[in-house]
């Protein structure tokens, strides 16, 4: 992240966190980053159907 500072990004995003990840959400948040979107539906999951994905943001 230090890198993306030099440049002068002031924010980083990642597009697509399955809401059922419960792991991966985990890790993304204690990277700093928060969910500031909800794709609903967007994953078909192989055991509970259409799930929602989040889009999550991190301010540099």
């Amino acid at each position: 992240m230090g890198t993306a500072r030099a440049h002068g990004y002031r924010a980083m995003q990642f597009n697509f966190v399955v809401s059922t990840n419960r792991r991966a959400i985990s890790l993304w948040r204690k990277m700093g980053f928060e969910v500031v979107g909800t794709l609903p539906g967007a994953f078909r999951h192989p055991t509970h159907g259409y799930v929602d994905a989040f889009v999550m943001y991190q301010a540099l």
